[in-house]
C-alpha cells in the first residue's frame, strides 16, 4: 500500500506562499488571520498552534482569539463583524465545532466576504456550488489537492464521501465533480454505508469516528483519504482502521501527516491571497 504523505505538497505551497508573503513584507503588509474559537476543544486548539507556528514561518501574524464556552451568539458575531472591520485582519476563521447553544449556520454569515479564508460563508458556498470558487474549505480543498499531487485518475473516477460537512463532506463532493469525477455522498442516514464504499475507487471519510472505516468496507486497490481528527489516548488518530485497511487499499493518507499538514498550507495561502486582494486605507 502506498502512503500519500501530505509533507511533499506541504513544503512545495509553503516555499510558493514564502515568495509572495516576502513581497507583501516588501510593501509593508504583514499578512494577519485571526483565529476565532469558543471554548476548549483540542483538536482545534492543536490546529490553532499549527497554524501559529506554520504562520510565523512565512512571517504571517496568526492571532488565536479564544472566546469562552459561555460566549453567547451575540458576543460571537460582534467579534466576527469587529474583525471583519479592522483593516490589519486580512483572514478570519471560525473553528468548529461550536458548543450545541451556537448556530454555526447564523453565525457564518456574518463573516466578511473578503476574509473569509476557510470559504464557510453563504457567498463562498455559492461560489463553489456554481463552479467559480474563490475561498474553499482549507480542508476539502487539501483532498483534491493531495489526490492529484500524487497522479490519482479523477475524471471519470467512482468517487465516495462519507461525511457531509460544510466543511469537508459537500465541498469536497462539489470540487470531485468539477474533476468529473461520478461522486456519492454517505452519511448518517444512509442505509448500508459499505455498500457505497465498496463500489468506489476513491474513498474520503470524515466523520469524526476513530477506526470508522474498516477493510471489509473498501475495495480491493481503492484510494482512501483519511480527513478524520479524533483525540485518542495515544494522540491524533483519523477515522479509518489503519491495521485492516492497509492490507486492502491501494493507497492511503496517513493520520497525522497526511491531509492535516496541506490544509495548513492551503488556509495560510488564501490569507495572503486575501492580503494582496484588501483594498489599501
Amino acid at each position: 500500500m502506498r502512503l500519500l504523505l501530505g509533507k511533499p505538497l506541504a513544503e512545495k505551497l509553503y516555499e510558493a506562499s514564502r515568495a509572495r508573503s516576502d513581497s507583501l513584507r516588501d510593501r509593508g503588509v504583514v499578512p494577519r488571520l485571526a483565529a476565532v474559537s469558543v471554548g476548549v476543544e483540542p483538536a482545534a486548539n492543536t490546529y490553532v498552534q499549527r497554524l501559529v507556528s506554520r504562520g510565523r514561518r512565512l512571517g504571517m501574524t496568526v492571532d488565536d482569539v479564544a472566546l469562552p464556552g459561555d460566549a453567547t451568539e451575540r458576543t460571537v458575531t460582534m467579534t466576527l463583524e469587529r474583525l471583519g472591520r479592522e483593516p490589519a485582519v486580512h483572514g478570519v476563521l471560525l473553528l468548529t465545532p461550536l458548543p450545541g447553544k451556537l448556530d454555526e449556520a447564523h453565525l457564518v454569515d456574518h463573516l466578511a466576504r473578503d476574509k473569509d479564508v476557510e470559504g464557510m460563508s453563504p457567498y463562498s458556498a455559492g461560489l463553489l456550488a456554481e463552479g467559480r470558487p474563490r475561498f474553499v474549505p482549507s480542508t476539502a480543498e487539501a483532498i483534491v489537492a493531495l489526490l492529484k499531487f500524487y497522479d490519482v485518475p479523477l475524471e471519470g473516477a467512482r468517487a465516495t464521501i462519507v461525511g457531509r460537512s460544510t466543511v469537508v463532506g459537500r465541498p469536497v463532493a462539489l470540487l470531485l465533480l468539477q474533476e468529473h469525477a461520478t461522486v456519492t455522498i454517505a452519511h448518517t442516514k444512509t442505509a448500508d454505508v459499505a455498500a457505497a464504499t465498496r463500489g468506489a475507487e476513491i474513498v474520503v471519510v470524515a466523520v469524526g469516528r476513530a477506526g470508522f472505516l474498516r477493510g471489509e468496507m473498501i475495495s480491493k486497490g481503492a484510494t482512501i483519504v483519511d480527513a478524520g481528527i479524533n483525540v485518542a489516548p495515544r494522540g491524533i488518530v483519523g477515522d479509518v482502521d489503519v491495521a485492516s485497511v492497509s492490507s486492502v487499499a491501494g493507497a492511503l493518507t496517513p493520520v497525522p501527516g497526511g491531509v492535516g499538514a496541506v490544509t495548513t498550507e492551503i488556509l495560510l495561502r488564501n490569507v495572503i491571497t486575501a492580503a494582496e486582494q484588501a483594498r489599501p486605507e
